[in-house]
């Protein structure tokens, strides 16, 4: 399944590059724990590192030692995988950037996943440029980070912490692979079959619950914008929230041109929805524009689209908008959360809409 990478600009390197290297290479002494003088007559050489083990990661191997306590997420992806062992980051990064030190109210600042937060992680940035001095200065045990969006600071940022990347946009890999090798770093290999055995019987259910509404209306469009008239973007059965869809048994409408595409996506006009004949439409809506967090961190990333659809003569035209059968979710369900916490809530919500029906026209949390 290919994953959409967020086109975010990004500081220039150069001088800013040279300055961050100091002002980690500073926090890294300052952090540098001493080692006290080996006892050869207790200790034999490989006594020292029996309690290291190898984690082999997308971005490589990596030396884990002893129990990680401390551990920062960059990325929404990472921290959904963590929270299902059961494990809370002392840091963490979003895709969008927030102007705060710390996630202090994180259930109004994390769509999804800020419910299940305890404590408030401190604010490392974002998925795509994360903080380096601010991760130095926490001095943790592991960092877990994306594999194509973290490869440029993968070597700093193994200088603060041994560092697993995982690629969210590899289809031949899934999140079972990922969730089973940060188990094994933190020593929760047992949890993770359980979370993996755990998730599978009741996306089963759920997916039996589903099946039967997509003969009913079978082909469902599936588009993805921050705004109907800019970037709107229609995805194919060869991204992730459209394979899931295949798999239930709907079909992903297309245009004919794209019907052999094997990209995840594609670029679409408003104008040309009207020649697509969709039972039910999914809208995925995002806000990059995200500087002060509303009460409802999803209904924050859905609210501009979901007025543009509404007030929109096209939009309201469609048949699918006339039958109530317009649902509206964020991006972070098909294009973050792709492991077992997202997973369940698209279906659940899915579920929902389909049985009740969507009088208010979106997937609501």
């Amino acid at each position: 399944m290919k994953r959409m990478q967020w086109k975010i600009k990004t500081w220039s390197r150069g001088l800013g590059q040279i300055t961050l290297g100091f002002a980690i290479a500073a926090a890294l002494i300052t952090c540098h724990r001493h080692t006290p003088p080996v006892d050869q007559s207790a200790e034999s050489p490989s006594a020292a590192t029996e309690d290291c083990q190898v984690i082999n990661h997308d971005a490589g191997e990596t030396s884990v030692c002893g129990q990680p306590k401390n551990v920062v997420t960059v990325g929404p992806n990472m921290l959904e995988l963590l929270l299902a062992l059961d494990v809370q980051p002392m840091g963490h990064a979003e895709y969008f950037p927030f102007p705060i030190p710390a996630f202090d109210q994180p259930e109004h600042q994390i769509p999804y996943l800020g419910v299940r937060l305890i404590g408030q992680p401190r604010n490392i940035g974002t998925a795509h440029t994360p903080a380096l001095e601010v991760i130095a200065e926490l001095k943790p045990d592991l960092i877990l980070g994306d594999s194509l969006k973290n490869q440029d600071e993968y070597e700093l940022l193994s200088q603060i912490a041994p560092t697993l990347l995982f690629n969210y946009d590899d289809p031949n890999q899934d999140w079972q692979s990922d969730l089973r090798a940060i188990a094994q770093a933190l020593n929760l290999s047992e949890r993770a079959e359980t979370v993996i055995v755990d998730a599978r019987d009741r996306q089963a259910a759920l997916r039996t619950a589903i099946a039967p509404r997509a003969t009913q209306t079978p082909n469902v469009l599936l588009l993805l914008g921050q705004q109907l008239d800019q970037e709107l973007q229609i995805e194919t059965r060869y991204s992730a929230c459209g394979s899931l869809l295949e798999a239930l048994g709907f079909q992903v409408v297309v245009p004919e041109a794209l019907e052999n595409s094997r990209e995840p996506s594609h670029a679409i006009s408003l104008e040309a929805l009207p020649e697509l004949d969709a039972d039910l439409i999914i809208v995925e809506g995002f806000n990059r524009e995200v500087n002060v967090p509303p009460d409802d961190p999803i209904e924050g990333q859905l609210q501009a689209i979901k007025q543009q659809w509404q007030t929109n003569a096209i939009a309201q035209s469609l048949p699918a908008s006339q039958n109530n059968r317009v649902y509206f979710t964020t991006v972070y369900l098909c294009h973050a959360l792709l492991g077992p916490i997202g997973t369940e809530i698209f279906l659940e919500q899915l579920h929902q809409q389909l049985t009740i029906g969507a009088n208010d026209a979106k997937i609501s949390p």
